[in-house]
């Protein structure tokens, strides 16, 4: 490939990648609404259901009509593993992040979910491999940002009654994606990885599904041309466009690029949240956010050459 090929092809790949980072982002302020209120629009298992059999079904065809024999190729212990995957990853992720989002807001949940790389790590020197130097001192001062943006830190000292119950399952998200992330290595593979995604969300649509018909009188459907619309949404784009988005920006450009891109997403989602929602920032939540990201680039092994793969 010559240079100018070349430039494109890394052109491309970082407007990919920020694709998906400002897609990702839109999610937490239209969960926020469609959340939040007097009036609970949508419940979280049914919102989850929507999104996931929806934008499953939209990668299932596009994996259909770029590789059929692809998507059929796995072996039956591997659609197994696929299948629990799905429920990390979907399932038990955005049930426990939108279930949260009625209870938190829309900057706090994104902040949270930014904390996944670095929880990410944690299991990693569990299950995988070693963390040097850079990753723990990334790690303190991330951890820090945290707590600064959840108010657990304030200017007047400690107060850990501050970490309240919308958090706590937003956490809880932050951990089932995280263990998805250790999970999928032993999964998927180069040229899978779409196939591997659509499979996921249809299998955690499967449990989405079970649960939602135990939620009874619990339940509560989009009733507004307007909420239909953010759940029609929130499918087609941040689920299918956004996850087709990520891995075309894999295919063009170095994963350290894609990691570090992805980090735009709670700045995305502060910024539209203050915009649109109205949601109250401090000079010092802007400090906390500024050191999660500042934390997490240097546990990205920053001082490795960025490449691409």
């Amino acid at each position: 490939m010559n240079a100018s090929g070349a430039d494109r092809k890394t052109v491309s790949g970082v407007i990919f990648s920020f694709l998906s980072a400002f897609l990702w982002a839109t999610v937490y302020v239209a969960v926020r609404w469609l959340m939040g209120g007097e009036k609970t629009k949508i419940d979280p298992v049914s919102l989850s259901l929507m999104r996931f059999s929806l934008g499953g079904a939209i990668l299932f065809l596009v994996c259909i009509l770029k590789d059929p024999k692809g998507m059929f190729s796995f072996s039956r212990r591997d659609y197994l593993r696929i299948a629990l995957l799905g429920q990390f990853s979907s399932t038990i992720m955005s049930v426990f992040l939108f279930w949260g989002q009625c209870y938190t807001s829309a900057i706090n949940a994104s902040m949270i979910m930014a904390f996944s790389p670095v929880l990410t790590m944690l299991l990693s020197a569990l299950f995988l491999e070693r963390i040097g130097l850079f990753q723990w001192g990334g790690m303190l001062i991330s951890t820090l940002g945290c707590m600064m943006v959840l108010e657990v830190i304030t200017p007047q000292g400690l107060d850990i009654t501050a970490f309240g119950i919308g958090d706590l399952l937003a956490f809880i998200a932050v951990l089932s994606w995280a263990i998805a992330a250790i999970y999928a290595k032993r999964i998927v593979t180069t040229g899978n990885d779409m196939a591997v995604t659509a499979w996921s969300m249809l299998f955690a649509s499967c449990s989405l599904l079970v649960i939602d018909g135990c939620l009874g009188s619990a339940r509560v459907l989009p009733s507004d041309g307007t909420t239909w619309g953010l759940v029609l949404y929130l499918a087609v784009f941040p689920t299918a466009l956004g996850f087709y988005a990520w891995n075309a920006a894999l295919s063009r450009i170095s994963i350290n690029i894609v990691t570090i891109m992805q980090y735009l997403t709670p700045i995305l989602t502060m910024l539209m949240a203050f915009a649109i929602l109205g949601e109250h920032l401090t000079p010092f939540k802007i400090i906390g956010i500024l050191l999660v990201l500042g934390g997490i680039a240097v546990s990205g092994k920053t001082w490795k050459k960025m490449a691409v793969s």
